[in-house]
Parts: C-alpha cells; structure tokens; sequence
C-alpha cells in the first residue's frame, strides 16, 4: 500500500488544520496520531490497513487522554475565562433592584459601559435599593457587586 503514509499524513495536517475551526483542542491531537501513524507506516513498521487504523485510533485516544488527565493541567493557568470581564473593575452604581445572595438584582451604573447602564447583578452580601455598590468583576452577562 504505498499511498498509505502520503493518505494519512494529509489526514493529519486536515485534523490539525480544523482546529483552528473548530473549538475544543481535540481534533489536533487526532491530527497527531495520524502525523505518527504516517510515520510509523512510511517506516514500513505499519503495513496492513488494519494495523495502521488500529495505531491511529489507539495513538489518538491516548493523546487525547494524556492532554486531557495531565497535560491541560500545565496550561489551565495562561487560559482566560472569557466570561469574566476585568475591565468592569470598581465601576460604581446603585441598586434599582434588591440583590441577595443566590438571588439576582439590578444595578445601573453612574456611567455607561459598552452602551450599557443597567445590568442584572449578584453579590453575597444583601443589597437594598439605593444602596452604592461597586463592581467587582462580570460573570456572563450579570455583574458581581459589593459594598464600596
């Protein structure tokens, strides 16, 4: 079979190509066992389409494990969370509407921001309105408040 190694190195360069595509960082490490079962072919090590298939699923599922139980753990701190927003740091308001903890309210902002003067908010402390708050971060779409 001499377009094996040609067939799944372009398998795995596609693989490692979607991930740009396709969220998740899965598919790379698919792309790498097939990289690794291009090799492992080309070397004649892998001859029978079987024996190539059974290696790439197996070389697959065990990169995917070792990034998934070790590896991401190394990574997980230079990943930001995107749904908590930095820059809403010490902006002010007050509640229009009474927050308690594990209960929403709302607070409008003396300033917009992105547009926006009034946002659904939660705090761990009881706020009544008309209470000055100060924001602490954004979870999603609602802000986090504290007592300034």
């Amino acid at each position: 079979m001499e377009y094996g190694p040609l067939a799944w190195l372009i398998a795995g360069l596609l693989l490692m190509g979607l991930e740009v595509i396709v969220p998740g960082f899965v598919l790379f490490w698919f792309g790498a066992g097939a990289l690794l079962t291009a090799l492992l072919a080309f070397l004649t090590l892998l001859t029978s389409v079987f024996s190539q298939a059974l290696f790439f699923s197996i070389s697959s599922l065990a990169f995917l494990t070792t990034w998934h139980f070790y590896l991401r753990r190394f990574f997980k701190s230079r990943v930001v969370d995107e749904t908590r927003d930095p820059t809403l740091f010490n902006k002010r308001g007050r509640v229009t509407r009474r927050i308690e903890p594990n209960r929403s309210g709302e607070v409008e902002l003396y300033d917009n921001f992105h547009g926006i003067k009034i946002w659904s908010a939660e705090s761990s402390q009881v706020l009544e309105e008309g209470e000055e708050v100060m924001a602490v971060e954004a979870n999603g779409i609602k802000l986090v408040v504290r007592r300034p």
